[in-house]
């Protein structure tokens, strides 16, 4: 899915701007409109009051530094003592304001960013989408970044612009009125008119922000670009990381370390590249920034100090008039000085609502879907009608399924690798949306799919039993019973173990505990997607025994390539190459063992 924002950029600048500005509103107000409200806009209240009492402080430091200067130009030691005693409290003030502001912000912030974690995580994992979204001809690169990274820098950024620039408004205003304070009665000669210095310093300062800001946003304007490559290229090189970790042993068995040392550093190479491209434009933002700021440090005491020495003016009013000078031309250069932190915002904007759109996109689409439901009855426990199963592109890959499974059924699937049996696994699951027809499962019953790689969540070994519930539901005697049954009794004592613990657990040790949390969740019906090719027949064999006897009423349907798995089940079906694409489910002519054949052959 493209990306309207980025589109707009390369066509239209403007249009960019504020199709990001939008994006960014959107993004922005959910939480304040969501069912924590008031919540939200308490927090943000006390975050702006905390704001602009903070400007208040520097308001009151103003007046108390002419205050200050005036008493020591008059020599006056009274009036200096006092002023130290006025310091003491614009001090304290200083102090709780920022005590306080530190306090809310923070708190405001981790509000935020779990509320909007959770509202981006919830769809994320609702129905498969986290899967489905992968599928995608277009999907977003690193999902987890978007909602790990993207929505911290989001909120953060967020906060600390939108008050960085209530500052700037707040501020200019109330300096602007200090320098307007000035008599008007001491204007400024320059080229044969009169001009009254309030005017001319308010003036120089609008000047120098607006043609600072124009410049900076020509050398800085691919910033945004920039940063969303270095985003990606950053993220593509942590998972290139974390996927090697997960992949050692395979990595390792073909020594395949310098081909990943190579992979690697071609992606970091990335990296450094785009780095040296922000660097180049950064650097120039830089030295422009310093070089401005240099050139009117002095522009305040040149227009003041004549009126000083002449009497119009006394030492506190040029300490003061510096001072206000040198505030607005800070706030007045606000988007100088966020002008980075402006184009990462952007970059996050612009990923952020990919995301979003992406997720959006995965939940509405209608067309082309398998429609999936429950039915009544004394009807088999799943049931598929004029099932058409796709590739995201449309290319048919199993085609015409009426394919019922019944209370009891073992039904072994075979066909050649590669022609479908997965994705046709994937279908009946219900996590696979590419095609047409329907599946249904009879109401009130629950479904179990096990994949080919056994699946291990963070947490202890008896949350990995227990998934996808909580393990405080199961008793350890429950646990210990089904890892003994499925041939893990030495895992049986390690049920507090972390699964990093566990890291070294074989393929077949995976598919082991797989198979284990089925017995203990005991699931209606029952997927097997090649869920047992890393034992060995004996094994394989015990483990359908151990379903038949422990789970006699589960309907199970098993992917498999093993001849001897026919011997294990009541029925195979056979999935062959059909005409106009796409592979058929046929009834293949195996000699199969009486289901209570399969369940008696436990004892031996």
């Amino acid at each position: 899915m493209g990306n309207p924002a980025q589109a707009a950029h390369e066509a239209n600048p403007r249009r960019h701007v504020i199709l990001l500005a939008k994006a960014g509103w959107r993004v922005g107000v959910l939480w304040f409109r969501s069912e924590e409200r008031w919540e939200a806009r308490t927090l943000l209240a006390g975050v702006v009051a905390l704001k602009l009492a903070e400007v208040g402080v520097w308001v009151l430091g103003s007046y108390w530094n002419a205050a200050l200067f005036n008493a020591l130009g008059a020599k006056d030691w009274d009036a200096f003592v006092f002023q130290l005693l006025v310091f003491s409290g614009i001090a304290a003030a200083a102090i709780l304001q920022a005590f306080g502001d530190i306090t809310l912000t923070k708190w405001f912030t981790i509000r935020w960013r779990r509320w909007l974690t959770d509202r981006y995580l919830d769809p994320w994992l609702a129905g498969g989408t986290h899967y489905r979204v992968q599928l995608s001809g277009d999907a977003p690169d690193n999902p987890d970044q978007r909602i790990a990274e993207d929505v911290r820098l989001y909120i953060t950024h967020t906060i600390s612009i939108g008050l960085g620039f209530l500052t700037t408004v707040v501020a200019l205003s109330s300096f602007g009125t200090i320098l307007a304070t000035i008599p008007a009665a001491a204007p400024i000669e320059l080229m044969g008119r009169a001009i009254p210095m309030p005017l001319l310093l308010v003036t120089a300062s609008v000047l120098y922000a607006g043609i600072g800001t124009w410049v900076t946003h020509l050398i800085g304007r691919s910033l945004v670009g920039l940063d969303v490559a270095q985003q990606t290229a950053e993220a593509d090189f942590r998972f290139s990381l974390a996927r090697l970790r997960e992949n050692a042993e395979e990595v390792a068995h073909f020594k395949g370390e310098a081909a990943e040392r190579a992979e690697l550093g071609r992606r970091f190479s990335s990296i450094i590249t785009n780095w040296y491209a922000i660097l180049s434009r950064e650097r120039w933002l830089k030295v422009f920034q310093v070089v401005i700021n240099q050139l009117v440090a002095i522009f305040p005491y040149l227009t003041a100090v004549p009126l000083y020495f002449s009497g119009a003016m006394p030492l506190g009013g040029v300490t003061q008039t510096s001072g206000a000078f040198i505030r607005i031309r800070h706030e007045a250069s606000f988007l100088i000085r966020n002008y980075t932190d402006l184009a990462n915002w952007g970059s996050v904007i612009e990923r952020l609502s990919s995301f979003e759109e992406a997720l959006t996109a995965v939940q509405e689409s209608a067309a082309c879907r398998i429609a999936h439901a429950a039915h009544d009855g004394h009807g088999p426990a799943l049931l598929s009608r004029d099932l058409v199963v796709r590739l995201p592109g449309g290319a048919p890959i199993v085609s015409a399924v009426d394919f019922a499974l019944s209370p009891g059924g073992r039904v072994l699937l075979r066909g050649p690798s590669g022609i479908g049996k997965t994705s046709l696994i994937r279908a009946l699951a219900g996590i696979w949306p590419f095609g047409e027809g329907s599946v249904s499962v009879k109401r009130g019953l629950r479904l179990m799919a096990l994949p080919q790689r056994g699946y291990l969540p963070l947490g202890r070994l008896r949350d990995a039993l227990a998934y996808p519930g909580l393990a405080n539901s199961l008793s350890d005697e429950m646990l210990r019973d089904a890892l003994v049954a499925v041939g893990l009794s030495a895992l049986a004592e390690r049920l507090g173990d972390d699964i990093a613990a566990t890291a070294g657990l074989s393929g077949g040790e995976r598919q082991r505990i797989a198979f284990a949390r089925a017995l203990l969740h005991r699931p209606d019906i029952l997927l097997l997607d090649e869920a047992t090719s890393a034992l060995d027949e004996e094994s394989e064999a015990a483990l359908h025994r151990l379903l038949a006897e422990r789970l006699p009423d589960t309907a199970i349907l098993s992917a498999g390539h093993r001849a001897s798995l026919a011997a294990l089940h009541t029925r195979t079906v056979c999935l062959a190459a059909g005409e106009g694409g796409g592979a058929r489910l046929t009834d293949c002519a195996v000699a199969h063992r009486p289901i209570e054949t399969v369940r008696s052959a436990v004892a031996g």
